[in-house]
C-alpha cells in the first residue's frame, strides 16, 4: 500500500497509485501527485497510465513517464490489485457480517418482546383482568410500542435498500448534503463541517443513500465537528482525532447504528472510538469531469 516498490521503478520522478474496490473511481492510494485530485474518473490521465482488473476491483498506475521496466511495473499493480482486492474484500465482509448479526440480534429481540407485551396486553382484556385504571392508560403504551417498533422497521428497511440491485444508484456530495441535513435539524449554526479544498468529495451510497446517513449525524448532539478528508478507501467523515476503536453496536453508538449499517453494506466502513467519536469510510464516486 506505501508505493515503496513502485517508488524503485521511478526513481525521482512522480508517480502515482490509484484503486477502487468497485472499478469505478480512480482513489489515490499512494504517490503523487501526477492527477491533481485525490478522486479522478476512470481511467485517470497522467503522461502514462496502465490498468490492472481483478473482477469488479481496478487499479491504476500513473506517472509523467514511462519507466524504464514498464513489464515489471504492469505485473506489480498486477499483484497489487489482485492482493488488496482480496484484503479490502475479506475486511469489508468480517464487519458487514458483525454489523449483521448484531442488526438482526437486536431487531428480532425487540419485535419478540413487543409482541409478547401485544400479546398479553390482548389476552389481559379479553379476559378482563384489567380495571378502569389500567384501561386507561393502555392506549398510549401501546402506541408508544407500536412507533418503536415502526421506527426499528424503517430503520432496518433503510438498511435493506443499500443490498438492493434495483435500488437508486446516484452520486452524493457528501459535504454539501450533511450541511443540509444539518441545516433541517436547525444545528447549522452550532456544528463546523470541513472537507477537502480544491475537490468536491462525492459518495455512491444504494438506495437510502448518504442522505439517510447525514440525517441521522445531523440530529445526535454529541457532535460538534465534522471533518471530511481522503482515504485510501473513498473518502472519511471523521468527529475526533484520537481514541481506542470499539465495537459498533447500538449500545455503543445508539440511535447512529443504522448510519454504520448502511455505510457497511454500501463497501464502506464505520468505527466508534473510546472517548466518543466515528470515523466513516464512504466509497467513492468519480467526479463528472
Amino acid at each position: 500500500m506505501t508505493g515503496d516498490e513502485f517508488a524503485a521503478l521511478f526513481g525521482p520522478a512522480r508517480f502515482e497509485l490509484r484503486f477502487d474496490v468497485a472499478g469505478r473511481a480512480a482513489v489515490r492510494v499512494a504517490g503523487g501527485p501526477v492527477a491533481p485530485r485525490h478522486v479522478e474518473p476512470v481511467p485517470p490521465a497522467g503522461g502514462w497510465v496502465i490498468e490492472a482488473r481483478c473482477g469488479d476491483a481496478a487499479g491504476w498506475l500513473l506517472a509523467d513517464a514511462a519507466p524504464a521496466n514498464p513489464a515489471r511495473a504492469a505485473r506489480l499493480l498486477e499483484h497489487f490489485v489482485a492482493r488488496e482486492a482480496a484484503l479490502r474484500l475479506q475486511a469489508a465482509g468480517r464487519q458487514a457480517s458483525a454489523m449483521g448479526a448484531e442488526l438482526l440480534e437486536r431487531i428480532t429481540h425487540r419485535l419478540r418482546t413487543d409482541v409478547s407485551t401485544l400479546s398479553a396486553v390482548a389476552d389481559g382484556a379479553i379476559a378482563g383482568l384489567f380495571d378502569a385504571s389500567d384501561l386507561d392508560g393502555l392506549p398510549e403504551e401501546l402506541g408508544r410500542t407500536t412507533r418503536e417498533a415502526l421506527r426499528r422497521l424503517s430503520g432496518v428497511r433503510e438498511v435493506m435498500t443499500v443490498l438492493d440491485p434495483e435500488s437508486r444508484r446516484e452520486a452524493e456530495p457528501i459535504v454539501a448534503t450533511l450541511r443540509a441535513e444539518l441545516d433541517a435539524a436547525g444545528r447549522d449554526a452550532t456544528v463546523r463541517v470541513t472537507g477537502p479544498e480544491g475537490e468536491t468529495p462525492l459518495t455512491l451510497i444504494p438506495g437510502a443513500g448518504w442522505g439517510a446517513c447525514a440525517r441521522r449525524l445531523a440530529a445526535d448532539e454529541r457532535f460538534a465537528v465534522f471533518a471530511v478528508g481522503p482515504d485510501s478507501g473513498g473518502w472519511n467523515v471523521t468527529t475526533t482525532t484520537s481514541g481506542i476503536p470499539v465495537n459498533w453496536t447500538e449500545r455503543s453508538v445508539g440511535d447512529l447504528a443504522h448510519a454504520g449499517h448502511i455505510v457497511a453494506a454500501a463497501g464502506g466502513s464505520a468505527v466508534v472510538t473510546d472517548p466518543f467519536g466515528i470515523a466513516l469510510v464512504l466509497p467513492a464516486a468519480p467526479p463528472s469531469g
